[in-house]
This record gives C-alpha cells, sequence and structure tokens, in this order.
C-alpha cells in the first residue's frame, strides 16, 4: 500500500447560480467533451477531475503541466452561470493505493467501501477520524483520494499512517501529478 501527498493541483470551487444548475452542466460538458455528475460521482474530462461536493456544487481538480489554459477555459465555461474560486491554498490531499486501502480507509470513515456501494468515481463529504473530508475513489478504481483543510493535514497524514500501519504502508511524497 502507499500513501502519497498529492502534490501539483489546482482546485476550483465551482457553485451553479441558482436555477442554472443544468445550463452550467450542460456549459461545462460543450467545453470539456463530458458533463459533471449532478451528485456524489467524478467525472474526469477535459484535463479536469470533475468531483459533486454539494448540490449543484464541485470541485475542479487540474493536475499537470497545461493547468493556465484550462483554468481560462473553465472560467469561460461558467461565464455567468456559477461561481468559480480558486481553493487550491485551502486544501492539501492524499492518495491511498493498493489492494488493502480500503481496508484501511475503513476504519476512520462510516462509509460502506464496497466497491458495490462506493465505485470508482465515487465521492463522499465525510468525516475521518474528527475532520471533514472530501474523500473519492479514483475512477480508475485503485486508489483513494483525501482532500482536507490544509490545517489538518498533518492530522489527515498521521490517521492514514496509523490505519495503515499493518499493511506495511510505504510513504511517497509525489512529484507533481
Amino acid at each position: 500500500m502507499t500513501l502519497e501527498l498529492v502534490a501539483g493541483e489546482d482546485r476550483f470551487n465551482i457553485e451553479a447560480r441558482r436555477g442554472r444548475t443544468a445550463e452550467l452542466i450542460a456549459a461545462i460538458g460543450a467545453a470539456f467533451g463530458q458533463a459533471p455528475a449532478d451528485g456524489p460521482q467524478t467525472v474526469e474530462a477535459g484535463g479536469f477531475s470533475f468531483v459533486g461536493v454539494g448540490p449543484s456544487r464541485w470541485h475542479a481538480i487540474a493536475r499537470g503541466k497545461d493547468r493556465a489554459p484550462r483554468r481560462a477555459a473553465l472560467i469561460a465555461a461558467a461565464r455567468d452561470l456559477a461561481t468559480v474560486v480558486d481553493v487550491s491554498h485551502g486544501f492539501t490531499a492524499f492518495r491511498l493505493s493498493g489492494p488493502r486501502a480500503a481496508d484501511a480507509l475503513v476504519k476512520l470513515v462510516r462509509l460502506d467501501l464496497d466497491p458495490a456501494a462506493f465505485p470508482p468515481g465515487a465521492a463522499a463529504a465525510t468525516e475521518l477520524h474528527g475532520m471533514s473530508v472530501q474523500l473519492r475513489r479514483t475512477t480508475a478504481g485503485h486508489a483513494y483520494e483525501c482532500a482536507v483543510a490544509r490545517s489538518f493535514a498533518a492530522s489527515l497524514y498521521n490517521a492514514l499512517i496509523h490505519a495503515s500501519h499493518q499493511y506495511a504502508v510505504w510513504v511517497d511524497l509525489a512529484e507533481e501529478v
């Protein structure tokens, strides 16, 4: 099992204006080739991971070296349909991967992480060891990402290490992804 710090990402909070959710979903779909799901699901489109984090609300996560043009395209697609706020500085994310990742996480969250209940791409805002986190299973399905307010990063790291230690966790400070 591997625990990685996810570095080099831009994270934007997108919140649809009242009554404009359907238009926003369609506009993002037209701009990026696939519309985000209106619910707790991750959709990969146009170099973004669109993660449903609440009603009419998503986090758009961009990784890689060409993030500036994607950011501009996101803002253009949202135009007067939503508020888009860069929240990159406010979150720290860790990725836990490996065949026993769910076994470690289930010690910390009150969610059923069975693949039938929490399939690849699933997302949830939940509590993990007393912290509010955004948990998502990657669309490839082999890893989980936990994002937390950056002031709780050390606490999240320690909780994940403690829950994973019996599975021989390997810690990797990730390069930009």
